[in-house]
C-alpha cells in the first residue's frame, strides 16, 4: 500500500515503485491511499491501481483556523488509515512523504506492518523527518539527505522512483508527440502540475531579450503553463516568432522529456527525471515550500554542474533569458552540463526499491 499523493512530486514516484513491484511477480498488488482534492484523484482512476481516500488538508502555510483543526483531521485520518489496514492486510506500507502519507504510515507502525519511506529531497520534508522513527528503511534521492535524519535510521541512496519510460523515448518521437520542428532547440517549461505564475510571467518576458539577441526562430517551446495562467499565455505567444506549445497540463511528460534540449522548471523531486534523461535545467526553486527544501535541491544540482539556480525573488526575464543563451548557445557548456546530469541519475531506482520491499514482505 502506497500512502502519499497532493502534488505529482509525491505521486509519481509511487507510481513508479508500483510498477516495479506489481512486474516483480504476478500475484502482486499495489494500492494507493491518498486524497480527493489531490492529483492523485484525476491519475490514478486511469491507471490499474485502486485508490482509497482519507480525509486530511495540509498545515504548513493554512490559516490559524485550518491549523487548529489540523488535530481532528488527523485523528480522522488514521482512524481511516486503519480501517484500510484491516480490512486490506497489505504486507508492506511505503511512504512517499507529504502530509497524506503521514496517517497511514503511522497506522501501519501501530498495527507491526512494515514501513518504507521515500526521502525524495536533500533536505527531507517534515513529515519524513517525524516518520523516520516508525520506518524500518528510508530511501533517499540525494546522497545528502542523511545528514539531515536521525543517525539511528537506516537511509539508503537510491536516487529518487522514476517512469520507466522516463529517458528511453527517441528525441524524434517526442518532437512527433508535440507536433515540433526537428533541428530546433527545444526548451521544455513547467512549473509544477498546478504550473507557476511567476515562472510563467518570467517565460513570456524572456521571449523579448531572446528576440533582441537574434535567438528566438532557433528555438521551440513545450509549455505547461498551470489551467490559471493557460489562457493569459495562450494569448501572449499567439504572435511569438517561437514555436510554443501552450499547454495547461502534460500528461506525456516522458515524451516531453524525450523532445527538450533544455528544462526549466522548479525544483521539487521532479528533477531526478530531468536528470535521468541527461538534460540541463534552470532550476528557480518555489519559495514557499516546506522546510524551503527546493532550494537546497537546486544548490545541490547547480554544484554539481548539472543545472544552473535562479532564485524566484531573482528571476526576471531578462536574467532567465541570458541563462538560457549560455546554455543553450555554447556547446561546450551543453555539453558538460549534460554529462553532469547524466552521471547524477538513478534509472533504477523504482526497481531496486520494488525488490528490496518484496523481498521484505516475502
Amino acid at each position: 500500500m502506497i500512502a502519499g499523493g497532493g502534488t505529482g512530486g509525491h505521486l509519481y514516484p509511487g507510481l513508479a515503485v508500483a510498477a516495479e513491484f506489481t512486474r516483480l511477480s504476478p500475484g502482486n498488488k499495489a494500492e494507493f491511499i491518498g486524497t480527493k482534492k489531490g492529483i492523485e484523484a484525476r491519475v490514478l482512476p486511469e491507471t490499474a491501481y485502486s485508490l482509497k481516500f482519507i480525509s486530511i488538508g495540509g498545515f504548513l502555510g493554512k490559516s490559524h483556523w485550518r491549523k487548529m483543526l489540523f488535530p481532528l483531521s488527523f485523528f480522522t485520518a488514521t482512524l481511516q488509515s486503519f480501517f484500510y489496514m484491516i480490512t486490506e492486510r497489505p504486507d508492506a506500507v511505503l511512504g512517499t512523504g507529504g502530509y497524506v502519507s503521514a496517517p497511514p504510515v503511522l497506522a501501519a507502525w501501530m498495527l507491526r506492518i512494515p514501513v518504507f519511506l521515500l526521502a525524495l529531497d536533500v533536505m527531507p520534508s517534515q513529515a519524513v523527518r517525524f516518520l523516520s522513527r516508525f520506518a524500518g528503511e528510508i530511501y533517499g534521492g540525494f546522497p545528502e539527505c542523511s545528514q539531515y535524519l536521525s543517525k539511528k535510521t537506516k537511509v539508503f541512496f537510491t536516487g529518487n522512483p522514476i517512469r520507466r519510460e522516463m529517458g528511453k523515448i527517441s528525441k524524434e518521437q517526442g518532437i512527433r508527440e508535440f507536433g515540433l520542428e526537428p533541428g530546433k532547440k527545444t526548451i521544455l517549461v513547467f512549473g509544477g502540475s498546478q504550473g507557476a505564475h511567476n515562472i510563467n510571467l518570467a517565460v513570456l518576458d524572456s521571449l523579448v531579450h531572446l528576440d533582441q539577441a537574434g535567438h528566438l526562430n532557433d528555438i521551440q517551446i513545450i509549455f505547461q503553463t498551470g489551467q490559471k495562467d493557460l489562457g493569459l499565455v495562450m494569448e501572449k505567444c499567439q504572435n511569438s516568432k517561437a514555436s510554443i506549445k501552450v499547454l495547461a497540463y502534460i500528461d506525456k511528460m516522458p515524451s516531453a522529456m524525450a523532445a527538450a534540449d533544455l528544462v526549466v522548471s522548479r525544483s521539487g523531486s521532479a528533477v531526478s527525471e530531468t536528470l535521468a534523461c541527461g538534460l540541463p535545467s534552470i532550476l528557480i526553486p518555489f519559495p514557499y515550500a516546506a522546510s524551503n527544501h527546493q532550494e537546497y535541491n537546486a544548490r545541490s544540482l547547480e554544484k554539481a554542474g548539472a543545472a544552473e539556480m535562479i532564485l524566484d525573488l531573482e528571476l526576471t526575464g531578462r536574467v532567465l533569458a541570458q541563462k538560457i543563451t549560455e546554455i543553450l548557445f555554447n556547446p561546450a557548456k551543453y555539453k558538460q552540463m549534460s554529462k553532469a546530469a547524466g552521471s547524477l541519475a538513478r534509472p533504477e531506482a523504482a526497481r531496486e526499491i520494488a525488490e528490496i520491499i518484496f523481498k521484505f514482505s516475502e
